[in-house]
């Protein structure tokens, strides 16, 4: 009996300490289980406050010098843009030089209307002066001439004739002159006038040469106190509504000419790309045949001034001709150049990219195709570009962006 209930006691005390053991186990699991919670809370706490995860798992940052680290703030100090590319069609292009020029459709030509010495009106008229239309250019004389005084024999006339119809005019009034003979005489008063005024002008000055229409002087012809014949161009008014650019090509790229669709083109004076596409452009000729000891063929092209370009300035051409489906095409102020390499930025994250070379091709003036180094989807920098290649001269990380993890 007393050996049973020794047996009973050790295996109650043998259980009993079983289960404490059990608790403290749990114990120790529910602890290390709220410990580890924690610690995660408190890295996503640390990634939400700092707007970005320190986590470069996918970054290999040691020793790779191609990356460029760039904070949210500098990113927008320097105005940094970014555009993700994708397969599309690029146009093939020539690139040539031309000029802008002064389309004949909106010039007026300003001709003598009477043989004499021309002389230019006050204040004097030079290239480039804006006008006013009945503006008074110019004077021709006719006096001391071997022909006569045409302007003196206009002016006779005409006062021969005012005086006829003002008479006229009174006996018709007393039904002396009938109402027909007084419209004719009329006539002939009004077409006088017109040759007196068109010869010597309103004030009796010489023939008088006035602007057509508002616009600019392009073109002065004559000098002052030349001798002109009637119907010689004196001058030619430009409206500066339309304009034309003429290109001149290589004679290599003659078969070219019959897929030529327009073109773009950028001056000497500004960044800008200027689209004929978005002007109303259209391609009036280009030569048909090849002139014996000539380099070059011409193409001319008329467009819509509304952009207020200056005639007479000097332009590079990219004639566009037809498309090539499935390229990738990076904006030309996207792209580096160091010692005849050329490279981009692409976005890893907001943070960080990387200097991605690339090997170009064909321009159109706007964009540039790219042959190898980029792949579809890939985000590069568009704007700031500069400012992130300074950045990537410095060896040292900005301050807040440690890597040791």
């Amino acid at each position: 009996m007393k050996k049973y209930f020794l047996y009973i006691t050790l295996f109650s005390v043998a259980f009993m300490y079983g289960c404490n053991r059990d608790n403290h186990n749990h114990h120790e699991h529910n602890h290390d289980s709220e410990h580890i919670h924690q610690h995660s809370e408190f890295e996503k706490e640390h990634h939400h406050e700092n707007g970005h995860s320190h986590s470069h798992s996918n970054i290999n940052i040691d020793g790779d010098e191609d990356i460029v680290v760039f904070s949210h703030k500098q990113a927008e100090n320097a105005g940094l843009n970014c555009d993700t590319i994708n397969y599309a069609p690029f146009a093939h292009v020539i690139k040539c030089s031309g000029d802008i020029v002064s389309s004949p459709s909106d010039a007026i030509y300003i001709v003598a209307p009477t043989n004499g010495v021309i002389l230019f009106g006050n204040p004097y008229p030079v290239d480039g002066k804006i006008v006013k239309a009945g503006e008074v250019l110019f004077n021709i004389s006719s006096a001391n001439l071997q022909d006569g005084d045409v302007a003196y024999r206009t002016k006779i006339a005409y006062e021969n004739a005012k005086s006829d119809y003002e008479r006229a005019a009174e006996l018709a009034k007393e039904k002396i002159v009938s109402a027909k003979d007084l419209a004719d005489i009329k006539d002939e008063y009004e077409s006088a006038k017109a040759a007196y005024e068109a010869v010597c002008g309103k004030d009796g000055n010489g023939s008088v040469v006035s602007a057509p229409a508002d616009g600019y002087i392009s073109q002065i012809s004559v000098k002052n106190g030349d001798y002109v014949s009637v119907g010689q161009t004196i001058a030619m008014i430009s409206r500066n509504k339309k304009l034309q650019l003429r290109a001149d090509i290589e004679r290599e790229d003659f078969a070219h000419l019959p897929k030529i669709t327009s073109a773009n083109f950028t001056l000497s004076f500004d960044n800008k790309v200027y689209k004929l596409s978005e002007m109303n452009g259209k391609l009036l000729s280009y030569g048909k045949y090849i002139t014996h000891g000539e380099n070059f063929i011409p193409i001319t092209f008329e467009f819509d001034n509304n952009v207020n370009l200056i005639p007479g300035s000097y332009a590079d051409i990219f004639l566009i001709t037809e498309s090539e489906d499935n390229c990738l095409a990076v904006p030309e102020n996207a792209i580096c150049e160091d010692e005849g390499l050329f490279f981009v930025f692409t976005r890893i994250d907001c943070e960080h990219f990387r200097k991605t070379y690339i090997e170009i091709g064909e321009r159109n003036g706007e964009k540039v195709k790219v042959l190898k180094g980029l792949n579809n989807g890939d985000v590069v920098v568009t704007d700031g570009v500069h400012q992130l290649k300074a950045a990537s001269r410095k060896s040292v990380i900005p301050e807040g962006h440690s890597h040791n993890h």
